[in-house]
């Protein structure tokens, strides 16, 4: 119960932001580790990534190097502090190219393409 309303908190201090930075992905998954300026392409990622990872049709070994990618990605988006609109902007792409490369690596496995 503590669990549904600390999301449920943090959903609604993040319902300020526009659309294009909101932390929920297509599916309605959201990723808590997300840092608030994050892009939805970058939200679209995270849930690229838990549908590939969760795929047992997948390789192993991909599935591994799908995770550690993006967890690499987040780690430096958390590194970011006072990140200039020009730099969000260059991150959303290459989640956006990210999300392209997870579909690809899972060959349409069990990942829905969008």
């Amino acid at each position: 119960m503590k669990t549904l309303l600390a999301l449920a908190l943090v959903l609604s201090a993040c319902s300020h932001h526009s659309d294009a930075k909101s932390p929920s992905g297509p599916t309605g998954m959201v990723d808590p580790t997300l840092p608030s300026w994050a892009p939805r392409s970058c939200a679209a990622y995270h849930v690229a990534v838990v549908e590939a990872t969760e795929c047992l049709e997948i390789d192993q070994g991909t599935r591994e190097s799908i995770k550690t990618k993006y967890e690499a990605a987040n780690t430096s988006w958390h590194d970011l502090h006072d990140t200039r609109q020009e730099v969000i902007d260059q991150i959303s792409m290459l989640c956006t190219e990210d999300v392209k490369f997870v579909h690809e690596q899972g060959a349409g496995k069990c990942v829905a393409a969008n």
